[in-house]
Formats: structure tokens, C-alpha cells, sequence
């Protein structure tokens, strides 16, 4: 006899056939149930106190481990909300202060421009005010130059009028006396011209 299969044995018959003959799997007899009952009360009679002894504490012990799990879950969406709040304010506040900076450089050129402005017309009046003055200077120095220029004439239109009164009248005397009155005139013209190109 060959058994494959606890449910199934099979026999050879004096032929050769395989014979099949279905055995049930609790097919045991009366002594050996009897053996059995023992442990197995021994077993349901473990494990009910196990059960009572253990299924409370180790149930408050996976209760409290779901708990804190939950409270950590909770705890991290409330700090991801805390996080996307924070970074919603950082990036407000960085807005806030690049519309400032960009003010303050606003601000800033337009005080460069106003203050070059402001050099620039200090600038020409000043060259402006010193241009007058060279131009008063120039006017008073050739007003001065005219005088004295005058003053030089009207002196040897005195000197030419004394030495031709003084003189004896005569042609020659006259003439010289015209001849060197004319230089000392075309001189001093020359003085004056040169001044007044200056």
C-alpha cells in the first residue's frame, strides 16, 4: 500500500489496477480522540487566559500607538499649514521689499538728477556772473585806455598849440612842428588801437 495523499489511498489489485478508496481526514478512532482532548483543553483553556490577561493591555497598547500616529499625522498637516503659511508670508514680505528697493533706487535717482540739475544751473550762473564781470572789466579798462588816450591828445593839441604860439610863424618851423605833433598823435593811436583789440 502507497500513500500519496492522507485523503486518498491507493492499492494494487492482483490484476495491476490502481484501486482508489476515499479515507476522511479526521478518520481516527476512538482512543486516539480521547488522547487528544487533553492538550486541546489545555490549549482553549491558554488561550482564553492569555486572551484575558493580554487583550486589554496589548489593545490600550495598539490603541495609544494609533493615537500617537494620528497625532503625528496631525501634527505634520497642522506643520505643513504652519510651513505654507510661513512661506506665503516670506514671499509677501520679499515682494514688499523689492517694491521698496526698487522705490528707494527710484527715489535716489531722482535726487541725482535733481542735484545735477541743481550743479549744472549753480554752473552757468557762475560762468554766467564771470562773464559779466570780464565783460565790466573790459568795459571799464577800455574807458580807462579812451581817457587816458583823450587826455594824451588834448596834451599835445596843448603842447603843438603852445609851441606854435611861442614860435616864430614861419613855413618850416611850422611844418616840423606839424610833422611831430602828427607822430606823437599816430603813436598814441597805435597805443589806443593795440588796447582796444586787446
Amino acid at each position: 500500500m502507497v500513500q500519496l495523499n492522507p485523503q486518498f489511498l491507493f492499492f494494487l489489485s492482483a490484476e495491476g489496477d490502481v484501486v482508489y478508496r476515499y479515507r476522511p481526514l479526521l478518520d481516527m478512532d476512538l482512543p486516539m480522540f480521547v488522547n487528544m482532548i487533553p492538550p486541546l483543553l489545555s490549549f482553549i483553556l491558554t488561550a482564553a487566559f492569555l486572551t484575558w490577561l493580554l487583550y486589554k493591555p496589548v489593545k490600550k497598547i495598539l490603541q495609544a500607538r494609533a493615537d500617537r500616529v494620528e497625532g503625528d499625522i496631525n501634527d505634520a498637516a497642522l506643520s505643513k499649514a504652519s510651513a505654507a503659511e510661513l512661506k506665503a508670508m516670506y514671499e509677501q514680505k520679499v515682494r514688499e521689499i523689492e517694491t521698496e528697493r526698487a522705490e528707494i533706487l527710484d527715489e535716489a535717482r531722482k535726487a541725482a538728477s535733481e542735484r545735477r540739475a541743481k550743479m549744472l544751473d549753480e554752473a552757468k550762473a557762475e560762468a554766467q556772473d564771470v562773464k559779466e564781470r570780464a565783460a565790466r572789466d573790459v568795459a571799464n579798462e577800455l574807458e580807462q585806455i579812451k581817457g587816458t588816450v583823450h587826455q594824451a591828445i588834448v596834451d599835445i593839441s596843448t603842447d603843438m598849440a603852445a609851441k606854435l604860439i611861442s614860435a616864430s610863424v614861419d613855413a618850416k618851423a611850422h611844418e616840423k612842428l606839424f610833422d611831430e605833433a602828427m607822430a606823437e598823435l599816430e603813436a598814441t593811436t597805435a597805443i589806443y588801437t593795440e588796447a582796444v583789440t586787446a
